[in-house]
């Protein structure tokens, strides 16, 4: 079976799993592992968790507290980890290779943690925060969660604020609804969002779009969805799919970036873009570039002029009475060519994003400075404010 061929076999049972009420965390992590290598046996996986899941329940029959028990065995003695070394490498979304590596990102070692824990009778869940991800629960200590991807760190919400401002470069706000535990389903959203991303960065399109394919059978009728394979399709110049899904998106959609997918939409069908123009279509630069927080700030007074430029240029067009789509669109393109020229990441009209490596630092005209921040699997709407 040729790799294309397997991978389709793993998103239709991928699409199976998912339309079940009753949704599987660690049986549908496992075929996000043969996604990524369809040739991924994960019966091996399945039997070390039960292995570790009897050494947590007999050191809790022993005395040990739960908690106590379960990062003993997973941490001290097994020694898992995070994996910071080769963090964005698609093996981390893999539960399967974390399994067998002991190594892994955040999202993939809790999902972990959470499966070994519930087959020794603990009540674990899944706590995703902007850029990181935790392992809460009532069966470990009131007030505290695990962080995995460090050694199995016992934390408080002060912590945890404090590691995500590490994050992202800058001190951060979290309310207290980040906390709250994530469903099934979100959960596995999020992995697939990072694995899309990896590929992205791999320009490894086609391994992208089956996992978007994968995170549509999640949520069923999420328009963003259509927007994100729109884009990743025009990557791969097959135009007339993506228009499709483009048009399908705006016609639906209420996002800040309707405007801005309109638009787009009247470039590709008038051929306005420039042969290389794949990048402008994205929004994404050429090459990515991390920032840390004082380089957005650095390069953010040079974004909000070229922006502000634009925008006057944009709307004296709408004054003069004659003005022209081709114009506006002119207008739209040289914008977003000098911001991607910058390294930084187009979102929506006006609406620009910097690459954290954990999530973006997010602007859009006539933010007076850099206020804000979401993850990479959040969008405009789910902003929080930098301290």
């Amino acid at each position: 079976m040729s790799d294309e061929s397997g991978r389709r076999f793993i998103i239709a049972k991928f699409r199976e799993a998912a339309a079940s009420p009753v949704l599987d965390l660690f049986e549908a992590s496992l075929l996000i592992s043969q996604l990524i290598d369809p040739t991924e046996h994960v019966s091996p996986a399945e039997e070390e968790v039960e292995r570790l899941a009897a050494r947590v329940a007999s050191a809790r029959r022993a005395g040990d507290a739960p908690d106590r028990a379960l990062r003993r065995v997973l941490f001290t003695e097994e020694k898992f980890q995070g994996d910071a070394d080769s963090y964005d490498d698609p093996e981390n979304s893999s539960v399967a290779r974390v399994v067998a590596r002991k190594r892994g990102m955040p999202i993939t070692l809790s999902i972990l943690i959470i499966e070994v824990g519930r087959r020794a009778g603990m009540r674990l869940s899944g706590v995703g925060l902007p850029g990181h991800f935790v392992v809460g629960g009532p069966d470990l200590p009131s007030g505290r969660f695990l962080d995995p991807f460090e050694g199995g760190k016992l934390c408080d919400t002060d912590d945890l604020a404090r590691r995500v401002g590490s994050i992202f470069g800058t001190p951060v706000e979290l309310p207290p609804e980040v906390f709250a535990p994530d469903s099934t389903r979100a959960i596995l959203t999020r992995v697939l969002f990072n694995l899309r991303r990896s590929y992205e960065r791999r320009e490894m399109v086609e391994e992208a779009l089956a996992a978007l394919e994968c995170a549509e059978a999640l949520e069923p009728g999420e328009s963003s969805y259509l927007r994100e394979r729109g884009l990743l399709l025009l990557k791969t110049g097959r135009s007339e799919e993506a228009l499709l899904a483009l048009e399908a998106y705006v016609s639906t959609a209420v996002g800040e970036d309707v405007d801005a997918v309109t638009k787009l939409i009247a470039i590709v069908r008038d051929q306005a873009l420039p042969s290389e123009g794949a990048e402008l279509v994205t929004g994404t630069p050429a090459e990515t570039r991390i920032f840390s927080f004082e380089e957005a700030r650095t390069v953010l007074p040079k974004v909000k002029e070229i922006t502000s430029e634009a925008v006057f240029r944009y709307a004296r067009l709408g004054e003069s009475g004659g003005e022209s789509e081709d114009e506006r669109q002119g207008i739209v393109r040289e914008w977003a060519r000098e911001i991607l020229s910058l390294g930084a990441v187009i979102k929506g009209l006006w609406l620009v994003d910097f690459d954290s490596g954990a999530g973006y630092y997010c602007w859009k005209y006539p933010e007076p400075s850099l206020e804000y921040f979401h993850s990479y699997d959040e969008g405009f709407s789910g902003r929080l404010p930098l301290q």
